[in-house]
């Protein structure tokens, strides 16, 4: 490595601190912050190492282009239109899932009212699971191809409603339990491994936005399919499931074209971002870890918070939804806004993520708790605006009774 004069030199590591020594390189001993395995001697202008890179491949690999894009860039991009295919179809079906579900009366499967909501929760838990062996999967298998393993479970769930069966339902929602999981795990590990702290804000930011829009385009699909129709008939279902499971089979697609080795292993930790590599961990490893961050004092200072978001969101994923199905109130259009509550929950997202950004920078660190209680207010008036206008018993089934004030039928 060429050697150059430090004598101005500030280091980005050490906040502020100056370089002393005048004889040993700025990338030495940048590589040497993150590798403590390199020695540097000072008056030399070389290190020994165990780990046979050179800083300036390292650059050349993180500036590399596909096409002439970025290819970190490239890859969030990827990740983000594979959520949208993948995850968008299956909200959308989560979200119809037990309207769906009690449509179906046959010789073979007979759906109840409340079958959603039980599925809802196996999944939930089976997903709750997967959070703590992601880290070791990755290991294992390598991010990519868990991320590919866990798009495929979702087709296989959304699969399961062309032709309900007691049995396959049941599995499936253990299967996309699981394969959801890991797949939210290795999410923050390809955003993260390809951001850097000048470009990581932009990259979460694309990537919601992208996966906040599926949510617009699958529920807007599922409005226009069911306007209209009282009941979800057979044929019905099957043109709504079959483009939900094609769109989730092109997100399977799209994540395998992620510039990333199949077999990758996940790095021992991240420092600034990826900036420069770092060993391999092992399974065992990466769930003692796991483990260990479940246990400390400010994650189980979250619990309340987290009990609070898993009935939150499911209130905005089923229940609510559901409830509007059932209501008989509604008319022709009762299952159409099932599709149309999801289209404006995505609008309302994404307002929320503009306003958010917006007013961010008048913000600080210590004045953010004031965000989570505007939140929370917007939250409850929701729940208080449900409560007037749906029927108590519209949640658990169909029925035409009455609630506070309406709801009306107005045809859309």
């Amino acid at each position: 490595m060429n050697t150059e004069s430090t004598e101005n030199l500030i280091d980005p590591y050490q906040t502020g601190k100056v370089k002393a020594d005048s004889n040993v390189s700025s990338t030495d001993y940048r590589f040497e912050k993150h590798n403590p395995s390199v020695v540097t001697t000072p008056g030399r202008n070389e290190s020994t190492s165990t780990v046979p890179s050179d800083l300036d491949s390292v650059a050349a690999e993180r500036e590399r282009r596909v096409f002439g894009v970025n290819e970190r860039f490239l890859n969030v991009l990827l990740l983000g239109v594979g959520f949208m295919f993948s995850v968008g179809a299956l909200q959308t079906c989560g979200m119809a899932q037990t309207v769906i579900l009690h449509s179906v009366q046959d010789d073979y499967f007979q759906g109840s009212s409340t079958m959603g909501y039980i599925l809802l929760a196996i999944q939930n838990a089976a997903q709750a699971i997967a959070y703590f062996f992601s880290a070791s999967l990755c290991a294992v298998i390598g991010p990519k191809l868990a991320l590919v393993a866990g798009s495929i479970c979702i087709s296989l769930n959304i699969a399961c409603y062309l032709r309900p069966f007691t049995a396959t339902v049941y599995v499936g929602a253990v299967v996309v339990g699981l394969g959801s999981g890991v797949m939210w795990a290795v999410q923050g590990h390809f955003v993260s491994s390809n951001s850097r702290s000048r470009t990581v804000e932009r990259n979460m930011a694309l990537f919601w936005g992208l996966l906040q829009t599926s949510s617009i385009l699958g529920s807007l699909f599922y409005f226009l399919m069911l306007r209209g129709s009282e009941e979800i008939e057979p044929h019905i279902r099957w043109t709504v499931i079959s483009t939900l499971l094609g769109a989730s089979i092109i997100g399977i697609f799209v994540f395998s074209l992620i510039r990333q080795p199949w077999f990758a292993k996940l790095p021992r930790q991240y420092t600034q971002l990826s900036e420069c590599p770092a060993k391999p961990f092992g399974p065992k490893e990466a769930l003692v870890r796991t483990i260990r961050l479940a246990m400390r004092r400010d994650m189980l200072l979250l619990i309340p918070h987290f009990f609070y978001i898993g009935f939150e969101c499911t209130m905005w994923a089923s229940v609510y939804s559901t409830s509007l199905g059932y209501t008989k109130a509604f008319g022709i259009i009762r299952q159409s806004l099932v599709g149309l509550n999801g289209v404006f929950l995505g609008l309302g997202e994404i307002s929320a993520s503009i306003a958010l950004m917006l007013i961010s920078k008048r913000f600080h660190k210590k004045n953010k708790d004031t965000l989570v209680i505007v939140g929370m207010l917007v939250h409850f008036t929701a729940f208080y605006l449900i409560y007037l206008n749906i029927p108590s018993l519209s949640s658990t089934t169909p029925n035409d009774g009455l609630s506070f004030i309406g709801p009306k039928f107005v045809e859309i």
